[in-house]
């Protein structure tokens, strides 16, 4: 009987991890700095709202609030980030030019992958892939050219 309660305790846990799933939600806070010092506050939302079994397709939703402008998408997906891909970034991190970092946000401290690319319009964008639900648990954004620098989306919290 022990081990039967052991082992619903240890499935419940694990259930509750596991990922990609219905429900699973993760947000964003920050700001987008001005060089000019002005700021300007953004929320952006990501939600698994439904999984079709036959199409094999996720339904995702996405809200984002820039100040007082709001907007939201659905969108329909094939993939979605999961733990094993998880594993494979972190495996393959330093092979591909990314930094481990060990980073803490609101919701929690996550072993991380901070890769940093530049786009060819100019933006330097840092990414901290975690494992977690759609995976970017931070994101910087600088853009040189237009004298824009949307800083640190840094606030995660995950609704699992």
């Amino acid at each position: 009987m022990k081990y039967a309660v052991g082992l619903l305790i240890f499935l419940c846990v694990n259930q509750g991890l596991a990922y990609p799933g219905v429900g699973d939600k993760v947000q964003w806070t920050g700001t987008i700095r001005l060089l000019d010092g002005s700021n300007t506050p953004v929320h952006i939302s990501k939600e698994v709202s439904a999984f079709n079994a036959r199409t094999h397709m996720w339904t995702i939703e996405l809200e984002t609030t820039l100040g007082e402008k709001k907007s939201s998408k659905v969108m329909e997906v094939a993939e979605l980030y999961t733990p094993e891909k998880f594993k494979t970034l972190i495996a393959g991190c330093l092979s591909q030019g990314g930094v481990l970092e060990k980073i803490t946000a609101p919701a929690g401290t996550y072993e991380t992958c901070k890769i940093t690319e530049t786009t060819p319009e100019g933006l330097v964008v840092e990414k901290w892939w975690g494992d977690i639900p759609f995976g970017v648990v931070s994101k910087s954004t600088k853009d040189f050219t237009t004298k824009v620098d949307l800083k640190d989306l840094d606030s995660l919290l995950a609704g699992l």
